[in-house]
């Protein structure tokens, strides 16, 4: 075993808040716990748990302990997996953390081909907002993340970035679809629905509408872009998003995209990054590689 016995049945213990059911969860005898517990409180000189009537609970050197114990079990399984692909440069799972605009059309290409070329690349696709999105590869829970605009933090690297300028979209009937293309001022009393602050688009939007003094009609608000859509395929309402956050509604024309001309919004564009102090394995550099060259093939 590459990590010690003793560390393994202590994070059992702590998780399940007793050596008889950690026991129990292990298939072992308790003494045998207690006996490996006790050879760690020996060796650091110090208390590791609380016991008491209700279960065992972790006193602060534990609780240091535990952390060292967390991180050493995500190191060994991501050694575990780069071991793992050695046999075979086919094999591998990445996470990819993206704001929701890209699964419409951008990521969904993006995984169909990857499945049909590299099925031995398992991956999970989780959508959040910009700033999750970030945690979330900080937090090392993903391998890759798309965001909107530049990179938040400063721990993260960009790899690349793709156009990805913002459309005032509205049904066929809308009075607006006929336009060629639209200015902020063009905008002002428009009807909309639009993403919650959250949203990065959202943020541009606020930001160019108050500096031009325009005022926007909201009579919607969601953390949807999907449900965005559909209300504005139906209704006489807009809502601003890239071409490729409603592909599949421009192709079949229950959507209209008008262009803004405004520098910033023609401007906008998503970014991948990564956490700038991790090694990486083959398939997410693979996945990473594939992505760069993808995101500069779309880029608008």
């Amino acid at each position: 075993m590459i990590e010690s016995t003793a560390i393994r049945y202590f994070r059992e213990v702590t998780a399940r808040g007793s050596i008889k059911q950690a026991a129990e969860s292990l298939r072992i005898a308790p003494s045998a716990i207690s006996r490996q517990i006790q050879g760690l409180e020996d060796e650091l000189s110090t208390k590791l748990f609380e016991r008491g009537a209700r279960g065992m609970r972790l006193t602060d050197a534990g609780h240091l302990l535990y952390r060292y114990a967390q991180e050493n079990q995500t190191q060994l399984d991501r050694i575990r997996t780069q071991v793992e692909e050695f046999g075979s440069l086919q094999r591998g799972h990445v996470r990819i953390a993206t704001v929701e605009g890209l699964l419409a059309s951008f990521l969904l290409d993006f995984i169909v081909d990857l499945a049909r070329e590299h099925p031995g690349i398992s991956t999970s696709v989780t959508a959040v907002g910009s700033r999750d999105v970030a945690d979330m590869i900080s937090r090392h829970e993903a391998d890759l993340g798309l965001v909107f605009g530049r990179a938040p933090r400063r721990d993260l690297i960009e790899l690349a970035r793709m156009r990805q300028s913002l459309c005032l979209m509205v049904s066929p009937h809308h009075n607006l679809a006929g336009k060629n293309y639209c200015t902020v001022k063009d905008l002002a009393g428009l009807s909309v629905v639009l993403p919650d602050p959250s949203f990065g688009i959202r943020q541009e939007i606020d930001r160019v509408c108050a500096q031009a003094n325009v005022r926007l009609e909201l009579c919607n608000e969601t953390n949807s872009l999907a449900f965005a859509r559909s209300i504005v395929a139906q209704t006489g309402l807009g809502t601003f998003l890239p071409r490729e956050a409603a592909m599949p509604e421009l192709i079949a024309g229950t959507l209209i995209a008008i262009p803004l001309q405004d520098k910033r919004l023609e401007a906008t564009q998503v970014t991948l990054v990564q956490l700038a102090s991790r090694n990486t394995s083959s398939s997410s550099a693979r996945i990473a590689q594939r992505l760069i060259a993808c995101m500069k093939d779309r880029s608008d």
